[in-house]
């Protein structure tokens, strides 16, 4: 039985909502927009797409040169408020909700990095000069303590 578009989908609300997040996501270049996270190895990348009928937001997973996408289901109805099935517009809330998380994450994530420039500064030329702080060394930050 294959998975479900929606089931995909909330795995990935659910681990960007979580506190601590379990998935990290980052923005695309400045020319581009859109976000991208990476999954054991798979690259998640959520953008939207543009098309005569509107916009509408896209989930792409690559891995290994292979790739699979989701796209949110379009509106349709007067002013793009109904959908043909139930499914559907479960599907496009999901979207929605997984759009603000990842808006919400990356912009606390710029805030933070605002409010904390010297500290960051400091973390990231000690690195550069002198390697991964001693302690660090052969823990795992996603499983914890070995």
């Amino acid at each position: 039985m294959p998975i479900s578009d929606a089931y995909i989908v909330q795995y990935l609300l659910d681990g960007t909502s979580e506190v601590p997040a379990e998935i990290h996501w980052r923005e695309k270049d400045a020319d581009q927009i859109g976000y991208v996270a990476t999954l054991d190895q798979v690259d998640v990348i959520l953008e939207p797409v543009y098309s005569r009928a509107g916009s509408r937001l896209i989930l792409r997973f690559r891995n290994d040169g292979e790739e699979f996408s989701i796209c949110e289901p379009a509106h349709r109805g007067w002013l793009g408020k109904k959908f043909s099935k139930e499914h559907e517009r479960d599907l496009a809330k999901l979207f929605s909700d997984l759009m603000s998380a990842v808006v919400f994450q990356c912009a606390s994530r710029r805030r933070r990095a605002a409010e904390n420039q010297e500290q960051i500064r400091e973390r990231i030329s000690r690195r550069l000069l002198f390697g991964e702080p001693q302690e660090v060394r052969g823990r795992s930050f996603i499983s914890g303590p070995p």
